[in-house]
């Protein structure tokens, strides 16, 4: 976020998800004019990469009919239109003012924010920013970064006075109820095509606070879980809900580091260690609950086959392959993976990205053993529910005193939107990142009952 004192942005640093789609090598300079009031032709956001000034055109008209709406419904008070209006930037603009301090486009590189008090405006990077956000994650994503700083607009006009973090949250819930309007209005400017919603959720994400950041410092954004989370709710159950977040309260599960050593690892076990720690805690864990399942049956823990190849070893019974790094045998009542492949999820996300890759095949060895479907889109968010729900148990009644470290949960989030975005994921019946995600949280939230 940039240095003025009356500027709330979508993210501290840009985070780059390199493990979803790779950094482009050339990023083409855009000069977005200021758009006028004129009807827009229909602008389809989703994973196609339409022209960012058509996004941004289009946002911007479809969030100001929103909240026209929106505001006197939620607030009882009329949406003002903002002062300053709708500010691109580029490296020839000119220096500009936030509250009284001098801005560069230096100053706003890789950012986007919205300046209150009488500035009103919202400013964004549309050199680099958008045009690299659009291209990781299709044209919703720059949407997406409008459609939160037009909610600390919202916040402006309503008054909301409360901590950092709760604020980010909100607007992040704000931006998931426009693009709820987006999906099913057909009277504005935007329309949502498919994909759209994973492309959504992996753009808040991407914007999520540095691991280790606790909810209470003064700039806090938010742990990704908690943004996805704050977002998701905002899609589901609307801008009243919301509005209530700074007096109701909000999930926030990021956790400072607790010791120089965790800080230096990122808070991550070395790969073997890590894999040793989650295959004995997924075994404690299915061999307690599983009797849950199945009306006191008992869970037979399965038998490992790492393998050194980047192919998962075939099952005998002759079972498609998923395409993830492991996979549940029930011929041979073996969890198969292939070690290069869990490898690289574990350096490019981190242990408990290895613990969700991990996590997907002993529940579904569970789902087996307990007699319930393990085949098509129903199966597999059941899966991710199951995995949330064993996070769930590594965490126990005292977040601070769990052996998770801070991240951990971004970590396993991250492993999911990460194979939602992969071929393999597009010709599986399992389900995109945002439905992946809801049923991740379900478990975290409502443990073991919830998923079933």
């Amino acid at each position: 976020m940039g240095a003025g004192r009356n500027e709330r942005g979508a993210a501290g640093t840009f985070l780059l998800m390199a493990v979803v789609l790779a950094l482009a090598a050339v990023v083409a300079v855009v000069n977005i004019g200021q758009p006028d009031d004129e009807a827009l032709d229909q602008v389809q956001l989703g994973r196609a990469t339409p022209r960012t000034n058509d996004v941004a055109d289009a946002a911007r008209q479809s969030l100001l009919s929103y909240w026209a709406r929106e505001l006197p419904a939620v607030y009882q008070q009329d949406f003002e239109a903002l002062a300053g209006g709708f500010q691109p930037k580029t490296p020839d603009s000119p220096a500009f003012s936030c509250g009284g301090q001098t801005q560069t486009y230096e100053d706003l590189r890789g950012n986007a924010f919205y300046c209150g008090g009488s500035d009103d405006y919202i400013a964004w990077d549309a050199a680099t920013l958008f045009p690299q956000l659009s291209e990781r994650y299709g044209g919703i994503a720059p949407a997406i970064v409008l459609a939160h700083e037009v909610g600390h607009a919202v916040q402006a006009r309503a008054g909301i006075d409360a901590p950092s973090v709760v604020q980010e949250l909100q607007a992040d819930c704000f931006a998931g109820s426009w693009t709820r309007f987006a999906e099913t209005s057909t009277e504005d400017p935007v329309s949502l095509s498919d994909g759209a919603l994973d492309s959504a959720v992996a753009t808040v994400l991407t914007l999520r606070d540095q691991p280790g950041r606790a909810a209470t410092a003064p700039q806090a954004h938010g742990l990704g879980f908690d943004r996805v989370n704050a977002f998701q709710t905002g899609y589901e159950q609307g801008a009243g809900r919301c509005a209530k977040l700074p007096t109701e309260g909000v999930v926030t599960t990021e956790l400072p580091f607790r010791t120089q050593a965790e800080a230096e690892t990122g808070g991550d076990l070395p790969f073997e260690q890590a894999v040793q720690v989650l295959t004995d805690s997924l075994d404690s864990y299915w061999t307690a609950v599983l009797p849950r399942l199945a009306d006191g049956g008992t869970f037979q823990p399965p038998t490992v086959r790492p393998a050194d190849s980047t192919d998962v070893p075939e099952c005998p019974s002759g079972q498609d392959p998923t395409g993830l790094a492991a996979d549940y045998c029930p011929a041979s009542t073996t969890i198969d993976w292939s070690v290069p492949r869990l490898l690289s999820v574990h350096e490019q996300i981190g242990d408990l990205g290895t613990g969700a890759a991990l996590g997907d095949a002993w529940a579904e060895a569970a789902q087996n053993q307990a007699g319930l479907e393990t085949a098509g889109q129903r199966a597999g968010l059941q899966r991710d529910c199951f995995t949330g729900a064993w996070i769930a148990s590594l965490a126990g009644e005292n977040l601070a005193r769990s052996p998770l470290s801070p991240g951990d949960l971004d970590e396993a989030l991250t492993a999911i939107v990460a194979a939602s975005f992969t071929d393999d994921a597009r010709s599986m019946d399992r389900g995109g990142a945002f439905a992946r995600t809801r049923s991740l949280r379900t478990g975290l939230f409502e443990n073991l009952s919830g998923c079933v």
